[in-house]
């Protein structure tokens, strides 16, 4: 019985689950994002400077980011 109410829960629930993933996955893949995701990436190779621990640190890293991606 409870293999029949957990598989009327799952086709229940399954369209907002999908829902769901499919937004996630249509930020993820959108050109701003993924361009975004590359400009840090690409900063953190060359930056000579050890990962930012601080909350300042991240804010001036992150300025830097946006400056190189307005370039």
């Amino acid at each position: 019985m409870t293999f029949f109410v957990n598989l009327f829960q799952i086709l229940f629930k399954a369209p907002q689950i999908i829902g769901i993933v499919k937004a996630i996955l249509d930020i993820i893949g959108s050109k701003q994002v993924q361009r975004i995701l590359e400009s840090i990436q690409d900063a953190l190779k060359t930056e000579t400077d050890a990962i930012p621990t601080s909350e300042p640190e991240r804010e001036r890293f992150l300025k830097r980011i946006f400056r190189r991606l307005g370039e």
